[in-house]
């Protein structure tokens, strides 16, 4: 018999208090970054972005990541960016046709500013250590545009919370 008593005591560990308590958050890792990076082509690029956390059997991860992105449009052609999000080398939420973001009309030269923030629940994690990171592009690099990550002292971060099955 567990009673309030013996609760207020730490009588009872964390790893029985989680036990059948799905939902239960069981651990946080957190990592930020300030390097600036660029990217002119169609090919994906890490952006710098990147944690890791160890998980127990059956845990999922809620993935929170928050980025200070720039696209400069050098032309009357629509600039579009992509952002995406991997556990190791595997796409876990990609968006649909390539496009995260984007400046369609207007006159040649212009720059959007942004804070691009993602939220994702993986339910695909293996026991153990599992690496995150984000990687970004430029859709039409033949008109060239650019995409910069953390420009003019900006700050990307990203979250990693380990909730019980």
């Amino acid at each position: 018999i567990v009673d309030t008593d013996m609760l207020a005591a730490n009588a009872v560990s964390s790893a029985k208090l989680a036990s059948g308590a799905g939902g239960k958050i069981l651990q946080v890792v957190s990592a930020s970054t300030t390097s600036t990076v660029s990217n002119t082509t169609d090919t994906f690029a890490d952006t710098g972005l990147t944690a890791t956390i160890s998980i127990s059997a059956n845990s999922k991860v809620l993935i929170l990541t928050s980025q200070q992105l720039d696209i400069s449009r050098n032309s009357d052609n629509a600039a579009r960016g992509s952002v995406k999000l991997l556990r190791g080398s595997t796409d876990i939420f990609a968006p649909r046709n390539s496009k995260s973001f984007g400046i369609e009309a207007g006159s040649a030269n212009l720059n959007l500013f942004m804070l691009l923030t993602t939220s994702f629940l993986d339910t695909g994690a293996s026991t153990g250590s599992n690496t995150y990171k984000t990687q970004f592009r430029i859709n039409g690099a033949s008109n060239s545009h650019t995409i910069r990550i953390n420009d003019d002292g900006g700050k990307s971060a990203i979250t990693l919370l380990e909730v019980a099955g």
